[in-house]
């Protein structure tokens, strides 16, 4: 949010002695964190106000047009211009003259298509006083406005802007104005606060204006007057600055006013068009809030149209929506130029049905935003005031011409809340007295009584919504305002004992360990939300998936049941810019169908099952058998977290898009605790893939609920190992596992044995492959012979000849 210095002077005095950058580290530090301060006039040297003397069409381009400028110097500037903004002979607007720099971009003397240019008509957002998506406009001055003035004077842009980070005020409401913020200035500098106490209004007696609230827990109060006389004109040069310098576009007079009182306040208020009413009949104008119809449709004031639900809180007469309550309002009832007569509305609405239905409908304003935070119901009525005093003010024959209609049920929880010195001391870590603690609370706007060392506190109106509501928030209020940085930073003394490890904790670190540093995977983080259009071209079946109402993404409504999908679309996106792509995520997947924990400790609805999965993904453009990749990184997780006794067998799955014929099922204590699948061909053409990708999913609940001690004390081997490859045909039926099982049984003497190729192609024979593997021998008694070791290795070669009708290859 952004907050102009002059207009807090308008309710707390900042001396001139005050540097700008001290206020903004003031703020930060007991209230909120500023992120910017700005002068104004910034980067705007150099432009003044000129007047078009002569427009004519550039002789060589159809898009330039050559217009005479007097700056007030003594002869004209000759500038080129092009055609974003409307501009005609006679207008007084901001003129850059060459040689400056606007903003950061150096203007000069250029000459373009023979035609020189001495200088640039400057639109709003060139000036940097408006933003690129609103309309393309230049600045158009009074007559009474000198030629020659600076556009900074001009346009009263001597003010410093201070930009708040919204993130660190939104569990505060009352700072959403300016006379909030000026209020906790007031407080951090000891200066006196003005009161804001707009005149009572005078009712007229010419309109019966009625308001029906038909859902009061989402709309605590609506107060309303009609206003007549209105004549709508654009606002006073001071009133457009006002608006300019928090960022906002000056639209007319009525709509500029209620902008006004919502960054004055920070109580947004609304003008509905009287006469666009479909309620307004007899003397009498009726109101409805309440919630709109199934489908209902709206057109709101940014243009777009909306189709509503139950869910969606309206404002509407007899007829139809006429704004979406807290959010917008919509174009039916708009203030336009021949608006003669209006109705104000200045209302409370329920933070969440705001909040809901600003999502739901993709619609988001600065009226929602503060809304959203939970307001004081009590600002309607200062708001409303204030709003029908400046009217009066900027539309002389203005008059109320209604009732005040003030429809309300709320009640708020301003305690007393009690707060004991001894506790406050206790929080604090300093020594604190009664009257330091009573003083910086009554600065803040509390009221407080003490009884025997017991503070009895009254929480103000405007911090008692959702903010402000037990002991341990006003010893915050007390400690911002005595400052962090005045407490001295003692470490608390406590028990050195370790905390507890989670093992599941303990089995993430280990496995991205693992993967990560040792295999040279990369771990890659995706959200838990599936597009249905992937999952159909995968194969898979949407009807399983859990589907939400209300998507972060509108393409992403599934919530995921696995990890793969998703690890696809990260392999499909990354083949065609590296060779090789090793991947791994560990995540939570949802399934529906089985029971997961409670919603809350004493309800009987349960949410879906939520274990932890880690998937594992690699694909190359030079491996045809990515499987054993994957399965040896498998193994070596597994076996790092504390899991020994596992089998893996090969499995099918009863789907088409794994390629069962390489499948297979990690087993723990005969359970499943993981698969690891290569993708079909087919269903890899249809994710524009055309490398084979082998991806594993395991279960870490489960393996962790089974895993043993991961620290295995292993001695270093007192005698050297010896190493024999080994390379042999076999037909394809052949197992990797049935091979390493007969190459293990062949001799005690065999430590560990790693397959290293496996070929199929014309130089083996149809229906056969070959496969190579590396053998490590090593006795725990002698070091061994070449003798012993290659007798032992014959044993390897008789029995797979026998069993398997092995081929070796010399």
């Amino acid at each position: 949010m952004l907050v102009s210095r002059k207009w807090l002077q308008d309710y707390v005095f900042l001396p001139d002695s005050l540097d700008s950058a001290d206020l903004a580290n003031d703020l930060t530090i007991h209230t909120v964190e500023v992120e910017e301060v700005k002068k104004q006039s910034e980067g705007l040297d150099g432009v003044v106000v000129g007047k078009i003397l002569s427009i004519e069409k550039h002789p060589e381009s159809t898009k330039l047009s050559i217009a005479q400028v007097d700056v007030g110097e003594e002869k004209p500037r000759q500038i080129l211009f092009g055609t974003l903004a409307e501009m005609h002979v006679g207008r007084r607007t901001a003129v850059a003259l060459a040689p400056t720099i606007l903003q950061g971009k150096e203007i000069h003397k250029i000459k373009i298509a023979g035609q020189v240019s001495e200088g640039m008509l400057c639109l709003y957002q060139e000036l940097g006083l408006r933003s690129e998506d609103e309309p393309l406009e230049a600045p158009e001055f009074d007559k009474e406005v000198k030629l020659g003035t600076p556009v900074t004077q001009a346009l009263g842009l001597d003010d410093v802007i201070i930009d708040i980070d919204n993130k660190s005020m939104t569990h505060r409401p009352d700072l959403w104005g300016h006379y909030g913020m000026a209020r906790e200035l007031s407080a951090i500098y000891r200066k006196k606060l003005e009161k804001y106490d707009p005149p009572a209004i005078r009712e007229g007696k010419d309109i019966r204006l009625e308001v029906d609230i038909q859902k009061p827990e989402y709309c605590s109060r609506y107060m309303g007057v009609v206003m007549s006389g209105i004549t709508i004109e654009p606002s006073p040069a001071w009133l457009q600055a006002r608006l300019i310098a928090v960022g906002l576009r000056p639209i007319n007079n009525i709509v500029d006013v209620t902008n006004y009182v919502m960054y004055d306040l920070g109580q947004p208020i609304h003008a509905f068009d009287t006469e666009q009413l479909g309620s307004t009949q007899d003397g009498k104008v009726e109101i409805i809030v309440r919630m709109a119809e199934e489908d209902e449709e709206i057109e709101t004031l940014d243009g777009n149209k909306h189709i509503l639900g139950k869910e969606n809180l309206v404002i509407a007469d007899s007829n139809e929506p006429i704004a979406l309550a807290g959010i917008m309002g919509g174009q039916n009832s708009s203030v336009m130029e021949e608006t003669t007569s209006i109705i104000l509305e200045a209302a409370n609405f329920a933070a969440t049905n705001i909040r809901r239905s600003s999502m739901r409908l993709g619609v988001r304003s600065d009226s929602s935003a503060r809304f959203e935070k939970a307001l004081d119901p009590n600002n309607c009525e200062l708001a409303l005031r204030k709003a029908v005093e400046m009217i009066h003010t900027l539309c002389p024959n203005a008059k109320v011409v209604s009732n005040v209609a003030d429809a309300k049920s709320f009640q708020l929880h301003q305690g007393p809340v009690e707060l004991s010195l001894s506790f406050l001391q206790k929080k604090m870590g300093v020594e604190i007295s009664e009257k330091q603690a009573t003083d910086i609370l009554e600065r803040l706007g509390f009221e407080v009584k003490t009884k025997k060392d017991v503070l009895h506190v009254i929480i103000p109106t405007w911090r008692a919504t959702k903010d402000v509501s037990i002991a341990d928030d006003l010893i915050e209020e007390i400690a911002r305002m005595y400052g962090y940085g005045n407490i001295d930073a003692i470490l608390p003394n406590y028990s050195g004992a370790p905390a507890v490890k989670c093992p599941h904790k303990v089995a993430q670190r280990i496995a991205r360990r693992v993967l990560a540093y040792e295999n040279g995977f990369t771990e890659t983080y995706n959200y838990s939300f599936e597009a249905p259009e992937w999952l159909e071209r995968i194969g898979e079946d949407l009807l399983e998936y859990i589907r939400l109402e209300n998507p972060v993404a509108k393409d992403r409504p599934l919530v995921r049941r696995h990890l793969y999908p998703n690890l696809l679309a990260n392999v499909a996106g990354n083949l065609h810019r590296v060779d090789t792509v090793k991947l791994f995520e560990i995540g939570k997947v949802f399934h529906h169908e089985d029971p997961g924990e409670r919603i809350h400790p004493n309800s009987s609805d349960l949410l879906p099952r939520q274990d932890t999965f880690l998937g594992i993904a690699y694909a190359s453009k030079k491996e045809n058998t990515p499987f054993f990749m994957v399965a040896d990184a498998a193994r070596e997780v597994l076996k790092s977290i504390g899991v020994d006794e596992f089998t893996i067998e090969k499995f099918s799955l009863p789907v088409d898009y794994v390629h069962n014929g390489r499948c297979a099922q990690i087993l723990l204590d005969g359970e499943q605790v993981g698969i690891i699948t290569e993708f079909h061909p087919i269903a890899l053409k249809r994710l524009d893939i055309d490398y084979r990708v082998c991806i594993a999913e395991l279960v870490l609940d489960k393996i962790v609920a089974k895993a043993g001690d991961s620290i295995h004390y292993m001695p270093i081997p007192e005698f050297p190992s010896i190493t024999r490859d080994i390379a042999f045909v076999v037909k394809k039926e052949i197992e990797h596992d049935t091979v390493v099982k007969l190459i293990g049984e062949a001799s005690d003497l065999i430590e560990s044995v790693e397959l290293f190729d496996v070929y199929s192609g014309e130089h083996v024979g149809q229906g056969s492959k070959s496969m190579a593997y590396k053998i490590v021998y090593r006795s725990k008694e002698k070091t061994l012979t070449s003798e012993e070791v290659e007798k032992e290795h014959a044993k390897v070669l008789d029995i797979l000849e026998k069993n398997c009708k092995a081929e070796i290859r010399k």
